[in-house]
């Protein structure tokens, strides 16, 4: 009797264990931060992206290098103006932040064309888009018209979209900047002395994985790098404070938004500019 007792509970005990066991091997029961209940979706280039189960700005992403995020966290750091509707009239605002900017440093000629020397921007109503062009505004590429582009096919996707839209507000705002804005064809193309130059890309992550771009659901936004009188590369992201890179070649370099890697991963754009 003792003995089937004792076989009995074996049995029992090992039932457990295998229970246990299938459990913790279950893909419901595996922890939120490893990446099998990650899925692969679409960015803005050619680097990978992985989103968990979609839950709105709370949806966890994570880079090529392993590094987590939320899609919250990363669309606080952007230096996008995001449009009541796509039909907004973004006029008023723009106005508003087209006050004059005394504390502008002036540029001057260099072995760079106009471009001028590194110095520190902190102010939170300049973008990276302001900050590349040495205007006191927070605008989006396209903005300078008062119609609002970035629910535009392409914007997020494509930089050319962007960049030809940048080309436009240049040569039709003649408050802070002189006409003759254009596309360069690569980041040694000449510029004059009237001219410097500016990097452009986008950045997007599928974070709802449907394929397609969401404007105010998915992570997206463009960045802006200046090209100084030494040759070397500064940026400035949304409302953070610039920061000097001291990089060469912005085609290279990665541009990250807080601490993800490689965000903006789409082609770079190189775009001579023209101010006063």
């Amino acid at each position: 009797m003792k003995k089937i007792f004792k076989a009995a509970l074996t049995c029992t005990l090992l039932f457990n264990v295998s229970m246990a066991s299938v459990a913790m091997a279950s893909p419901d029961t595996t922890d939120q931060y490893t990446t099998e209940k990650f899925t692969e979706v679409q960015t803005s280039g050619t680097a990978k992206a992985k989103a968990g189960k979609f839950q709105g700005d709370n949806t966890i992403v994570i880079d090529e290098e392993g590094n987590q995020t939320t899609v919250g966290e990363l669309k606080a750091l952007t230096n996008l103006v995001l449009p009541d509707n796509p039909n907004a009239d973004v006029s008023p605002k723009i106005t508003i932040q087209l006050a004059p900017h005394i504390d502008m440093v002036q540029p001057f000629a260099s072995a760079y064309g106009h471009a001028w020397p590194y110095s520190a921007v902190t102010s939170s109503g300049v973008n990276c888009y302001g900050y590349s062009v040495k205007a006191p505004f927070f605008w989006n590429p396209g903005d300078g018209d008062g119609v609002s582009n970035v629910y535009d096919t392409g914007f997020f996707t494509n930089s050319s979209v962007g960049a030809a839209l940048v080309v436009k507000d240049g040569n039709t705002n003649g408050l802070y900047f002189k006409a003759g804005w254009k596309i360069l064809s690569s980041r040694t193309a000449a510029v004059t002395d009237e001219e410097h130059r500016i990097a452009y890309r986008v950045g997007w992550i599928d974070a709802n994985n449907n394929g397609k771009v969401d404007v105010g659901i998915d992570v997206v936004d463009f960045h802006f790098m200046l090209q100084n009188s030494t040759g070397k590369w500064s940026e400035k992201h949304g409302q953070q404070p610039s920061i000097n890179t001291n990089i060469s070649d912005p085609s290279t370099f990665s541009w990250d938004l807080g601490t993800y890697k490689n965000f903006y991963n789409s082609s770079t754009a190189y775009i001579a500019a023209k101010v006063h």
